[in-house]
């Protein structure tokens, strides 16, 4: 019997061009390789079915009871409370569960590199990111199933949230209310590699007061950098230029909370002369009786979660996009 030679890291350099220990790096410490470099050796990687001897030890067995989870705001509650429903599903099925905080492009496309190359895991759950189509295309041949959070692509389970609905349930929200002279404030997406969930609500809010003849004048909205002192110097600067304002929406619930905080050092009464409305319901919102849209940030950690263990039990199955509903929930800043 002929036995087909195993390929070996001394294979890979061969091919490449490189040493052993880029090879290495490439597979352990990826961004510590140049780019045209890194993606030179994962090319032959992928070309000659190289297995690192570790890993294929690892790949006989039936599962490496491993999800990952990359993300962006890694520290923001409305992170949180959707890993919080990831970790109660998964829990039960006894998985460790791997975060990835993300902090530059280069960091996702190496991460999911490295992932994908390895194999090390699971399942891979995708929040607020967006993807160029080479990640995208290696994703569709990983060995693990993926799901993303608030971003939709083919071929992948999608737990989807319409952040362009979101503006326009805030806006017909204040219509039915009798507001008339409507603002907007927001962090502004800096980032290529994340979902620009700020814009879309923003988009969705002008185009339903558009809708009813009312335009968003440019002093009554502001975009900006959510670092606090930054955050204070915007939001001040919004309420002394903003004119004849009856409410407004802000993109988060951390906004909307320093803009009602800041509101009443003003003097500026809410409900009774501003109505202030934030996004995603995270937990403290109820405490300081912030009115604010509920985008079910747990049951999209549940449903991520879900979805990953039935394709793992069923790799076939077709792929599947779930909407979650979006709806007000009514607090003392509007009512």
């Amino acid at each position: 019997m002929v036995q087909t030679k195993q390929v070996t890291i001394y294979d890979v350099a061969d091919k490449a061009g490189v040493s052993p220990a880029t090879v290495s790096r490439v597979l352990n410490a990826p961004e510590k390789v140049a780019e045209k470099k890194r993606q030179l050796v994962l090319d032959v990687i992928k070309e000659l079915n190289f297995v690192p001897k570790v890993d294929a030890v690892i790949n006989a067995r039936k599962s490496y009871k491993k999800i990952a989870v990359l993300a962006p705001f890694f520290t923001q509650p409305s992170f949180m409370q959707r890993l919080r429903g990831v970790t109660e599903v998964l829990a039960s099925e006894h998985y460790e569960l791997i975060i990835y905080s993300i902090s530059t492009t280069e960091d996702l496309n190496n991460y999911i590199s490295s992932l994908v190359v390895q194999n090390r895991v699971d399942g891979l759950i995708l929040f607020c990111v967006q993807l160029n189509e080479q990640m995208q295309d290696m994703l569709r041949e990983a060995g693990f199933p993926v799901c993303f959070v608030e971003q939709v692509y083919d071929d992948f389970d999608c737990i989807v949230i319409d952040n362009k609905k979101g503006g326009k349930t805030a806006a017909e929200y204040f219509y039915n209310m009798g507001c008339r002279n409507p603002g907007f404030i927001g962090e502004k997406s800096y980032l290529d590699y994340s979902v620009p969930a700020t814009e879309d609500r923003l988009s969705g809010y002008k185009k339903f007061f558009a809708s009813k003849g009312i335009e968003l004048l440019p002093q009554n909205i502001w975009l900006g950098a959510f670092a606090e002192d930054k955050l204070d110097d915007g939001i001040n600067e919004f309420l002394s230029q903003a004119e004849n304002l009856d409410c407004v929406f802000c993109s988060s619930d951390l906004i909307a909370t320093r803009f009602f905080y800041l509101a009443r050092l003003r003097g500026i009464k809410c409900p009774e002369k501003v109505k202030i409305l934030g996004f995603d319901d995270i937990d403290i919102s109820q405490y300081v009786g912030l009115s604010s849209i509920d985008q079910h940030l747990e049951e999209s950690g549940r449903q991520a979660a879900r979805q990953i263990l039935e394709r793992i039990k069923n790799p076939q199955k077709s792929a599947i996009s779930i909407k979650l509903p979006l709806h007000v929930v009514e607090r003392n800043t509007t009512v």
